[in-house]
């Protein structure tokens, strides 16, 4: 079992670069073809419908995966219940982004594009229920597919919006073509667990005494989800509030980053959260700790060198995505970087926390959204976007830590100082091989650092055969 969850994180991890690479390339040319103001409009878009978008599910999703990987036989009740729910939900939140929206009076066209994106919203809450059921049987490549087929559909948009001279509602229907698309194919994929869904009948048949007992149960999901959309997008739309649309671009330049590097921590957040549930439902404790260290130790590997090399490269990975006029974000990326790499060392903790633990999680997160906001109101004005930044991961640090603690004095004492002293001095080794070539062109620096950076895990033994015997073993097709 841990092999096959090995695999799902790897093959929608390979998807998700491979398609990282062209949205790379998208992105260079359209902050360059926006500029710092219009892409702070853009952004400032999709953060504030993604703040509803995260929420219109009231957190029932992940309470659903959990109850579908714990009851099975019931996956045809838990998927109609869950549906005839997002129909009424993502309506309902529709109307009230657009009226909010239209009584703050934004721009006429950031208003058109909150409209088109919104629409994207409701598409998009109708595939969760099957993305519930995808995630609790595990068939996570099939996830991949889809998400490789959606950064096509962005990349195709970027494109088509620079060659024709379209600007942020082109782009902002971007997100309703994402949720048409994955309605088709999830719908029909899904047929393998769930082979009549009879959607039509869910929708028709709406009882509210099961959509109030999941809410019942599932309100601390509900709240948790809607609290890690806050803390996650209240940078960006108090930073237009405060300091407008240009630092909003510089601002969001660097973000991107953090954007495009979320996707693995969200792979592995979204593999592990089934999997832990069902390892706990059998209270196999042992497998539990096991399986914890394991990722604990992937996660870290990546972070460190993510963090190190980002903060001293920060100026050219800058004009490498932005361009010269994006230079003000050089800083902020220097800063910022260091969130998701706590994000993606404290990952496996978060399956684990929000599963079992999901009201401790829900304390943490909902204080995360109190210190995040006032720490930016009454930063931002004297310190800038830097301000942000800097809140950004004390966020992450705040939310790693009381997860770790949560899971050492409620579930499992997993080992985790004895994974951080070789691949820290590892990059700290890196790092100063770096510093002196931070000038340079980019081609020439990341492999150097790759390179140390390996070379120094192979010399201290963090990383042995048994670790590249089972990295070679993740690339075979499943039997």
């Amino acid at each position: 079992m841990s092999t096959h969850i090995s695999k799902n994180i790897f093959w929608l991890t390979a998807s998700r670069l491979l398609a990282l690479v062209f949205l790379f390339v998208a992105y260079t040319r359209l902050f360059r073809y926006l500029g710092p103001y219009f892409s702070g409009q853009y952004q400032f878009v999709l953060s504030y419908v993604l703040i509803f978008a995260t929420i219109v599910d009231f957190g029932i999703q992940q309470f659903i995966t959990k109850k579908i990987s714990e009851e099975p036989q019931n996956t045809k009740k838990y998927f109609q219940d869950f549906f005839s729910f997002e129909v009424l939900a993502a309506a309902g939140l529709y109307i009230i982004l657009v009226s909010l929206a239209y009584f703050k009076a934004y721009d006429r066209e950031v208003f058109y594009a909150i409209c088109v994106a919104g629409l994207g919203l409701v598409a998009n809450a109708l595939t969760y229920p099957y993305l519930a059921v995808m995630a609790a049987f595990q068939d996570m490549r099939k996830v991949a597919l889809i998400n490789f087929l959606n950064s096509l559909v962005n990349i195709a948009v970027i494109f088509s919006a620079i060659i024709f001279h379209k600007h942020i509602v082109f782009l902002a229907s971007v997100q309703l073509v994402f949720g048409l698309l994955d309605l088709i194919l999830y719908r029909f994929f899904v047929t393998k667990h769930l082979p009549e869904p009879e959607v039509l009948k869910a929708v028709f048949s709406f009882n509210l005494k099961p959509i109030w007992e999941i809410l019942r149960q599932g309100w601390p999901f509900a709240l948790l989800v809607g609290f890690s959309a806050i803390y996650n997008r209240i940078d960006v739309l108090l930073i237009t509030f405060l300091k407008g649309f240009e630092q909003t671009g510089y601002y969001t330049a660097a973000y991107k980053i953090f954007d495009l590097l979320g996707f693995f921590p969200s792979v592995v957040s979204y593999t592990l959260f089934p999997f832990f549930a069902g390892l706990m439902s059998k209270k196999a404790l042992g497998e539990v700790k096991i399986n914890l260290e394991k990722y604990l130790k992937l996660m870290i590997l990546a972070a460190l060198p993510m963090a190190v090399g980002g903060s001293v490269l920060s100026a050219k990975l800058i004009a490498l995505v932005a361009g010269p006029e994006y230079a003000p974000a050089a800083s902020v990326l220097a800063i910022l970087i260091w969130a998701p790499a706590i994000l993606f060392i404290y990952i496996p903790a978060n399956s684990l926390v929000i599963s079992q633990l999901t009201k401790k999680a829900l304390m943490v997160t909902g204080a995360n959204v109190v210190i995040n906001t006032i720490g930016n109101l009454l930063l931002l004005p004297h310190y800038g976007i830097k301000a942000a930044a800097i809140m950004t991961v004390v966020s992450e640090a705040l939310q790693g830590i009381f997860y770790f603690y949560f899971i050492r004095k409620n579930i499992t004492h997993f080992s985790f100082k004895g994974l951080w002293a070789k691949p820290l001095l590892a990059a700290a080794v890196m790092g100063a091989c770096l510093w002196p070539l931070r000038q340079l062109p980019l081609v020439y620096t990341i492999p150097v650092g790759g390179a140390v950076y390996l070379i120094m895990l192979l010399l201290t033994g963090f990383v042995g055969k048994a670790d590249l015997a089972m990295a070679k073993n993740l690339v075979k097709p499943a039997n």
